[in-house]
This record gives structure tokens, sequence and C-alpha cells, in this order.
């Protein structure tokens, strides 16, 4: 007899069987998030299910009265052995959003077609309270001749800060 308190236990926000929306995607990881105020946390921005993706260019939203950003690192999708991938961001911690544009530069091949880490965000809980980290509607993806993928999904992460 399954455990009612374990159920959700297995669900992987990052298993394209399991999520809410319909793929390709874009979402967070960890989708929740419980910090103490005044303490920092990581939140990932995953590429679900997209293939032939050569490039990137997302807006993320967040309560600024809530949390701000301490840093973003380019995440992992776009890696190539010898070629870095170009990664910008731009915050905005004014109106709480956050830009990241990337683009692969794959040294045999001019896309990729995997699930992967797009960006890591560090952010910090600077008030307690409940808010969330979105995708805008800004957001854009784009196979090597700069042909726009669609997106069918978003996902959010939900902070909660005590």
């Amino acid at each position: 007899v399954p455990n009612p308190a374990s159920e959700d236990i297995f669900d992987n926000p990052l298993d394209e069987e399991e999520v809410e929306y319909d793929l390709p995607a874009l979402t967070f990881y960890p989708v929740e998030v419980d910090v103490a105020a005044g303490t920092s946390f990581g939140v990932d921005v995953f590429a679900l299910g997209f293939e032939n993706l050569a490039g990137t260019s997302i807006r993320i939203t967040f309560d600024e009265n809530r949390i701000t950003s301490a840093s973003i690192i380019p995440g992992t999708i776009f890696e190539d052995a010898q070629n870095d991938p170009i990664f910008f961001s731009e915050v905005n911690m004014e109106d709480g959003w956050i830009n990241l544009t990337a683009s692969f530069l794959g040294s045999d091949s001019a896309s990729v077609s995997t699930t992967g880490s797009v960006a890591q965000l560090t952010f910090t809980a600077v008030a307690t309270g409940d808010s969330k980290i979105q995708f805008g509607t800004e957001c854009e993806m784009v196979d090597p001749d700069d042909v726009l993928l669609e997106i069918n999904g978003f996902g959010e992460a939900s902070i909660t800060a005590n």
C-alpha cells in the first residue's frame, strides 16, 4: 500500500514523462525552495525536450521585494569539448527580471537535442513570505538558422522564505 505522505517522492520536474505541461518546455529546478530570510539559494534554468537547439533568449521574473539575484553562471546544455558557449546575462533588480542569452558554438555540430541546464542562478531571500520565479513571455529558443522553436510549456519555482 503506497504511503500518501511519500507519494510525491519520485516526482522529478526534469523527467519528461512527469512534467505537467507540454514539451518542449522551460522549467526551474528545484521547483520548491524553503529558505531562511537573509540566506542564499540556487535555482537552475532547464530546457526540456528541444530538438536542434542553437540559441536562447530567456526572460525570468521574480519578486524584487522578496528576493534578489546574487549570481548567474552558464549551465551545461551548450558545453562543447573545444568551444565555450556565448553567454550573456542582464539583471534589473528594480523591476525584478533577468535576461539570459546563450548560443551553442559546437565544434562538430551546430545544435543540441537534449535536456539540460541553461543557467545556474543564485538568489538571496531578503524578506519573509511566498514568491515565485517565472518565465516571461519574451522567451525565445532558436535553431541554427535563427528560426524560432516553439515553447509549449513553462515551469515555475515557488519560494518560501521564513
